[in-house]
């Protein structure tokens, strides 16, 4: 059965749309697609005009296709923080210049330039309150609400125009939770496009500009924020 059917929706810059929804109605299969994790069988994506998957573009497997969405501005906050959000046996400096480590400064030819790796790990660390002794510590050794930090530390300054958060808040506590929901307002402001699932109904009313409600792979209806209270 086909995870998504004739779903059509659109997020503008400067705006966080919500897809309020029980899990495992598409959701994951929706996101996979965007971020070019999940060949399409048909539709497309656009962003900022630019056609990136579908119409005619040939789906690439693998670091070709994700590359290609990438460089469009896409960004992607994934659900699983550990084993897709990050490479956890990687430092924190390896992991923070996984989007940027083919262009300068940071790349030289064929060789990384690991003092400007680590001077920038080393800023985001400062900046994000990514609490480690070193940047050199693996990633694996993070707790929930660090991890997703690192996570929003590497995506955020890659200055997206569109991100799509997955579950963002889901297991961390409370000044965590804050500190994510801040980030992504400031990138709201900054003029991305946000796209928001989560199943805390909440943290959707609250944060959205408007709201898409999905079931069995199709969009049922979209409201604004007036409508959700």
């Amino acid at each position: 059965l086909p995870a998504l059917r004739g779903l059509s929706l659109h997020v503008c810059a400067g705006e966080i749309v919500g897809l309020a929804g029980v899990a495992g109605n598409g959701q994951a299969e929706l996101a996979e697609v965007v971020t070019g994790l999940r060949p399409p069988t048909g539709g497309s994506v656009r962003v900022h005009g630019e056609l990136l998957v579908g119409g005619g573009v040939r789906y690439s497997a693998g670091s070709e296709g994700v590359r290609r969405i990438l460089d469009a501005g896409v960004s992607h906050i994934p659900e699983d923080r550990t084993h897709v959000g990050t490479a956890p046996n990687l430092s924190i400096t390896d992991n923070v210049i996984m989007k940027g480590y083919r262009k300068a400064p940071l790349s030289h030819g064929w060789s990384i330039d690991r003092v400007e790796a680590r001077g920038k790990a080393n800023a985001l660390r400062s900046e994000y309150d990514i609490m480690v002794p070193t940047v050199e510590t693996p990633a694996r050794l993070l707790s929930g609400g660090n991890l997703q930090r690192l996570i929003l530390a590497r995506e955020i300054s890659s200055q997206p125009r569109l991100m799509i958060a997955m579950q963002p808040t889901r297991g961390l506590d409370v000044g965590a939770i804050e500190s994510v929901q801040r980030l992504l307002l400031e990138q709201r402001e900054s003029g991305a496009a946000i796209l928001l699932v989560t199943e805390e109904l909440d943290e959707l009313i609250a944060m959205s500009d408007r709201v898409y409600a999905i079931y069995a792979g199709e969009i049922m209806g979209e409201m604004s924020r007036p409508d959700t209270q």
